[in-house]
């Protein structure tokens, strides 16, 4: 799933690229944070994937999909118009249990079986943190949007935890985490589009985390006429989602300010002067024509003077 996840991604982003180059405004240039401020707000709305068990058939036990989120500053560096690096800091709220069992009523002398359907338990908001570092590639794709991937890692921080949950004397979990430090690998693929008071960024995103983010055990007790059952499970951490940034306009005095400074890439400028190379050389071209025009005039007119 996770390989078929990055594989989607990579050819995804090099079709759009193909494309771009080829179909849409190849030549066109855009100086992407000129009218922006570089400093931007994210935020993230996420899916976990369910957790791993040692032993998930028993009593149909099984995690589910969690949902969280993520929100933060992020500052967006520009290296010239397809290139840039950003950092942040992010905050939310990250999901440990979302657990789902059946219990039927012969099993625990109830008159109605038992669905375990609980919502993700989740650590407490401002305990996790991520700080990314990520690497941009951007590029013109249709007027007013600007494709992008981003490629890099996440430093995150995850709180401690010690999270209970359980069903009378049947049935009890637990899951934990003491504290960690841990370098996830983060990819997004998206666009940015540019409205007149703010500059949205709208991407997929996947994380793939090297280290368990929780781990866990439960326990099966006291079913009539069954073993008791201990297992664990961990809950990695990977996601995927959609994430937004948003960088606001500039003041119109700073963009004029901007303006003067000259704040076009080296890129633009070399086209500026291949630009006036051509209209000057196409300027003589014409000058020629006129002179060699206006001699051609002068010879006939000779001409017909002669003859009268």
């Amino acid at each position: 799933m996770r390989k078929l996840l990055i594989i989607i991604f990579l050819i995804t982003f090099t079709t759009n690229n193909m494309l771009s180059q080829k179909m849409f405004h190849k030549g066109n240039d855009f100086d992407i944070f000129h009218q922006y401020t570089q400093w931007g707000i994210q935020l993230d709305g996420l899916v976990y994937f369910p957790a791993i068990y040692d032993n998930p058939n028993a009593y149909s036990f099984q995690s589910q999909l969690a949902t969280g989120y993520k929100l933060g500053l992020i500052y967006n560096l520009n290296i010239n118009n397809h290139f840039g690096f950003k950092i942040g800091a992010l905050t939310g709220l990250t999901p440990a249990i979302n657990n789902f069992f059946v219990l039927e009523k012969n099993q625990i002398n109830t008159t109605e079986d038992y669905y375990h359907k609980k919502g993700a338990k989740y650590n407490q908001f401002f305990t996790n943190f991520s700080f990314p570092f990520l690497f941009e590639y951007r590029n013109f794709l249709i007027d007013s949007y600007i494709i992008n991937l981003n490629a890099g890692i996440h430093v995150e921080r995850t709180g401690t935890a010690n999270i209970t949950e359980n069903y009378q004397n049947f049935y009890n979990t637990t899951v934990a985490n003491n504290g960690s430090w841990d370098i996830d690998l983060v990819l997004k693929l998206g666009w940015y589009y540019q409205f007149k008071p703010l500059m949205m960024q709208t991407n997929l995103v996947y994380k793939h985390r090297f280290n368990n983010q929780y781990e866990g055990s439960y326990s099966f007790t006291n079913i009539n006429g069954e073993t008791d059952i201990n297992g664990n499970y961990v809950q990695k951490g990977d996601y995927i989602g959609i994430s937004f940034d948003f960088y606001f306009r500039k003041p119109s005095r700073e963009v004029e300010m901007g303006c003067r400074k000259n704040t076009h890439s080296k890129e633009v400028k070399k086209r500026q002067k291949q630009l006036q190379k051509r209209k000057e050389k196409a300027k003589k071209i014409q000058e020629k024509k006129k002179k060699k025009k206006a001699k051609k005039m002068r010879e006939k007119a000779k001409k017909k003077w002669i003859f009268w």
